[in-house]
């Protein structure tokens, strides 16, 4: 059994349990339902993965712009997340989510298609050389394509990742 089927498999049962049935069922690939996801669900499928999350204010709440929400995340953006951590083999810790605060835009992280992962070595070098650089944005971030379309900026304290 491959590692994603094995992910996907132990996401489906810790959500199931967790939701007895009230909520749809995940099905992790690009024909996923597009209903947004609740920072429950959206959770519990990132620990299953064995993805963290950090918030400077501790706490989960979506109109806080402190905390760090899943609420309202786009089901392609986990699986856009967990392909990037199976792809890449980095550990990977979320440091921003669909909370107010970021900037508006068609593809926002208000809109779920957006989030901020931390950088580290690892997750630096696979993006650098996975990824075609495109150009470099109006605040200087380094701008990378993947494959699929999504786009990796690099911000000064994080990767600003949009995933289409």
């Amino acid at each position: 059994m491959s590692t994603r089927l094995t992910v996907i498999t132990g996401c489906a049962m810790a959500f199931f349990a967790l939701t007895a049935g009230t909520a749809h069922a995940w099905t992790h690939d690009r024909k996923a339902p597009s209903a947004p996801l609740h920072h429950a669900e959206a959770g519990s499928f990132l620990r299953a993965a064995g993805l963290r999350w950090i918030s400077s204010g501790h706490c989960t709440r979506r109109t806080n712009p402190h905390c760090t929400s899943f609420d309202g995340l786009r089901p392609a953006t986990l699986d856009g997340v967990l392909r990037l951590r199976e792809a890449s083999r980095c550990g990977l810790v979320i440091s921003g989510g669909t909370e107010r605060g970021h900037a508006r835009s068609e593809f926002s992280h208000g809109r779920g298609y957006k989030l901020d992962i931390l950088p580290n070595r690892c997750l630096n070098r696979f993006v650098r050389h996975s990824y075609q650089r495109i150009h470099t944005r109006g605040d200087g971030a380094a701008l990378y394509r993947a494959a699929g379309r999504s786009l990796f900026a690099r911000e000064p304290s994080h990767w600003d990742i949009t995933f289409l």
